[in-house]
């Protein structure tokens, strides 16, 4: 596989060497092994604070840790994806934790938890709808949303980040949905 790098191409290197080339500071293969994990742990930190700067600092310094701590570093690349993503996650939720002493989640009392099952153009989502919808959720709610569907982390790992308890994040996450349905279908029925 080539990549190109400023109009050169430069051979990528297989998983195993670049591992090889991390443990022994092997300046090139630390680049490569950057550039194959940035993109998903960049992603990762931005799905939670929704702001580029600080997902960007996020990704660096998770980046930084892998790359400094080798014993981080797992032979199987999928489980190496899903550690950075996961750095990357916990270090969002600090940031967000340090922003605000804890979570707000508004009383949402009797909400109607169905969707209308109406096929028409006019009740055609798009993944724009959606982001936009996630978007005006609340953070706790957003949070939680990102954390479970996005992330798939499981609701005693939620939890344990937010500093909650396992029903509460699950009734949140419900919440959050019901929240998230009500707004698409409101916002499907404007347009």
């Amino acid at each position: 596989m080539l990549r190109y790098i400023y109009g050169n191409s430069i051979e990528m290197n297989s998983y195993k060497e670049i591992l090889k080339g991390l443990r022994k500071n092997d300046y090139r293969l630390q680049m490569q092994f950057y550039d194959m994990f940035a993109e998903s742990t960049y992603q990762s930190a931005f799905a939670i604070l929704r702001n580029g700067s600080d997902a960007e600092e996020i990704m660096q310094d998770t980046m930084l840790k892998a790359l400094t701590k080798t014993s981080l570093v797992n032979d199987d690349e999928s489980i190496m994806r899903k550690t950075l993503k996961r750095i990357a996650v916990n270090a969002a939720i600090d940031v967000l934790r340090k922003r605000k002493s804890h979570f707000c989640f508004d009383d949402i009392g009797d909400i109607d938890d169905c969707m209308d099952d109406r096929d028409t153009d006019e009740n055609i989502l798009t993944i724009e709808n959606i982001k936009q919808s996630i978007d005006m959720l609340a953070l706790g709610y957003r949070t939680i949303l990102i954390l479970r569907l996005f992330e798939n982390m499981h609701f005693d790992e939620i939890a344990e980040q937010l500093k909650i308890s396992q029903p509460s994040a699950r009734s949140q996450y419900s919440r959050a949905l019901i929240k998230l349905r009500n707004h698409l279908k409101n916002n499907i029925s404007k347009d």
